[in-house]
C-alpha cells in the first residue's frame, strides 16, 4: 500500500476522531476536520475547515442545510460562525474579531484590521448576532470604539 493510499484510508478515521474535540482543542488542529465542500448536508454544531479563509467554522443553531457553492462559510454568517479562541471578552482580554463570527452583546472585540478594541453595544434582544463585518465597519450601529 502506498503512502497516499494509506492516507486516504486513515483520513475518515481522523475526521471522525476530530468530531469529539471541544472547540478550543479543535482550533489547535483545524486541518483534522472535513473541508467545507458544496453539496454536503450539515447539521447544527458540525464544524468544517474552509481553506480559502483558513478558518474553522461551525453550523449555527437551527441552521442545518445543504451547502452550496455560492454560500461559503465566510459569506453566510446566518448559517456559519467562526470558531474562535476563548478570550473572556473583557476590556483587557478582548475577543479576536473575524468576518462571519457570532458577536455577544456587552463583550469587547479586537479588530484585526485596525488593532483597536470595540464594545458590542447592539444585539441585546437575542444576546448574540452573526455579522459579516468587522467592528470598525459598524461603529455607531453595532459597536463603539473603546478609547481607554
Amino acid at each position: 500500500m502506498t503512502l497516499s493510499e494509506l492516507a486516504r484510508k486513515v483520513r475518515p478515521l481522523i475526521e471522525k476522531a476530530a468530531e469529539s474535540l471541544g472547540d478550543m482543542d479543535a482550533l489547535e488542529a483545524p486541518l483534522l476536520f472535513k473541508r467545507w465542500t458544496p453539496g454536503e448536508t450539515v447539521a447544527p454544531g458540525d464544524r468544517r475547515y474552509y481553506p480559502l479563509a483558513d478558518k474553522l467554522y461551525k453550523v449555527n443553531k437551527g441552521q442545518g442545510h445543504t451547502t452550496q457553492a455560492d454560500w461559503t462559510p465566510d459569506k453566510t454568517p446566518a448559517l456559519w460562525s467562526v470558531v474562535s479562541k476563548g478570550q473572556t471578552g473583557a476590556v483587557d482580554d478582548p475577543i479576536n474579531a473575524a468576518r462571519g463570527m457570532e458577536y455577544q452583546y456587552g463583550l469587547y472585540y479586537l479588530d484585526p484590521e485596525d488593532g483597536k478594541r470595540y464594545l458590542c453595544c447592539r444585539g441585546a434582544e437575542t444576546g448574540t448576532i452573526s455579522l459579516q463585518y468587522l467592528p470598525h465597519e459598524l461603529v455607531g450601529h453595532y459597536f463603539e470604539e473603546v478609547t481607554a
